[in-house]
């Protein structure tokens, strides 16, 4: 059981490693165009990335969650499971190709978006094998080899865009620079699994497609809607608006997408946990995620009132006032997403691991379409102020989905008084500094009071008896 509990500890450390080698990355690439390139260039960028990453899911399609589990329950087919996967892969990544080259002919993109988003195709390209072979690896548990082969190819494109940024390299030349740090990821994941296997996976096999379609349809679907309706709204705005106001919003809303890393860990962590749970003692599964639900919730509310009461600031320290002010309401509007996506991720995470992911499938499918057909309306009006809010509107139907689909094992949640207290302090404090001139000292000090106060008053002696069995490794 120890063995069991250090072995898990270590995985997650990996993911969390990995996930924040390539979220930083990606975090400071973003600031540096965005400050030495200006806020029509970020917003190209931004454009074309959004572009990039929404092929990607399709190219992915779910593919290498379900290689995952099929390598971790049979290592001794992974050759030849691998081998399927890796040729259906290739269908669906020429699919997302063509969805990038041909969408510039269908919409009327400025000419440089257009000439990044063609570049981009390569990351795409790169990415998705990477990500294959970081789904062998998770399959054998070797979480290292992904922190290791994204630590290497993430510092050489650091190294490479810092020298070429503030040279000032035309970016479409800074992003084949980030394009060949994603073929140098895709060679060492090769080099790794091959001796990881003891063969080459990179073959052609085409037998039980069928089956594996079948599998993944739901979850592929899913992840496709599930991008989309978070991230369309940038892609709109540049279509609607231009590539200034698409810069401008992606400056917020990345910052945004950097704390939202804090579930992403949790709920990764504790999936197959949960899922375990679901079957063997459904008790345990229902306690385990109201306690998922009260940590992620008590950690959302200091974000969101540090991005609500404080946005001025982040915006200036990060990106610079003159050219970014815009972005300070956005920012403002982001604070509350914050919370209802920290919120609706237990419940979501209840509503898979109970195998119901269809519901979470219909769910972003009708985020979207609302999405699409409200920013119609609203962004060439009200533009980014207008997009933000309409991001905050389908946010919120997508929470209220999960909560409602799960209603009958967590809806009482809400009621806890401990619970209610600890909305009720925040809600002091809220009110307090919005009429004084908040000081980042005061905002520190009620932050360290803040978690004192919702770890010994927020959970019961029951719940840190919890987080001290799940959270942390046993000893002797």
């Amino acid at each position: 059981m120890q063995n069991g509990r250090v072995t898990i500890w270590k995985n997650s450390l990996f993911i969390l490693f990995s996930q924040i080698i390539r979220l930083v990355t990606i975090l400071i690439i973003s600031v540096g165009i965005a400050r030495l390139y200006g806020p029509v260039a970020f917003g190209q960028f931004s454009i074309a990335f959004t572009i990039a990453n929404i092929c990607l899911v399709i190219a992915d399609f779910g593919f290498d969650v379900l290689l995952t589990t099929e390598i971790s329950k049979h290592r001794s087919k992974a050759d030849i499971l691998s081998r399927k996967y890796f040729s259906i892969k290739i269908i669906f990544t020429i699919i997302s190709l063509l969805i990038m080259v041909l969408l510039p002919f269908f919409q009327t993109f400025s000419a440089d978006s257009r000439a990044l988003i063609y570049t981009l195709t390569f990351y795409v390209v790169f990415s998705t094998f990477t990500n294959f072979f970081y789904a062998v690896f998770r399959g054998f548990e070797k979480f290292e080899y992904e922190t290791k082969i994204s630590f290497i190819s993430n510092s050489a494109l650091l190294i490479f865009l810092g020298i070429f940024g503030f040279l000032k390299t035309p970016l479409v030349l800074l992003m084949i620079l980030f394009i060949a740090a994603r073929f140098l990821g895709v060679v060492l994941s090769v080099i790794k699994s091959t001796s990881l296997i003891g063969s080459s996976i990179v073959k052609i096999d085409f037998s039980g497609w069928k089956n594996i379609i079948n599998q993944i349809l739901v979850f592929g679907i899913h992840f496709i809607f599930g991008n989309l309706f978070f991230q369309l709204d940038t892609i709109l705005l540049g279509l609607w608006k231009g590539d200034h106001a698409a810069g401008i919003y992606r400056s917020a809303f990345n910052l945004m997408i950097l704390v939202l890393l804090i579930p992403d860990i949790i709920i990764s962590t504790f999936l197959p946990v949960l899922s375990r749970l679901h079957i063997e003692n459904i008790e345990k599964w229902k306690s385990l995620s109201r306690l998922l639900y009260k940590i992620l919730l008590f950690i959302s509310l200091p974000i969101a009132l540090i991005f609500f009461f404080f946005s001025e600031q982040i915006i200036s320290i990060i990106y610079g006032a003159e050219l970014y002010s815009e972005a300070i309401p956005v920012l403002k509007i982001f604070s509350i997403i914050v919370i209802i996506r920290f919120v609706g991720e237990p419940y979501a995470l209840m509503i898979t691991t109970s195998k119901r992911q269809h519901i979470r499938m219909i769910i972003v499918i009708i985020a979207t379409v609302i999405s699409i057909s409200l920013n119609y309306f609203v962004i060439p009006i009200y533009g980014i102020v207008g997009a933000a809010l309409i991001s905050l509107g389908v946010n919120f139907i997508v929470g209220a989905g999960y909560i409602l689909a799960g209603r009958n094992n967590s809806l009482q949640w809400f009621v806890e008084a401990r619970i209610i207290i600890v909305l009720l302090t925040v809600l002091f404090l809220a009110l307090f500094l919005s009429y004084i001139n908040a000081k980042i000292i005061i905002l520190v000090i009620f932050v360290i009071a803040y978690l004192f106060m919702a770890y010994f008053i927020g959970f019961s002696s029951k719940d840190r008896e919890m987080i001290l069995t799940e959270f942390a490794i046993k000893r002797g």
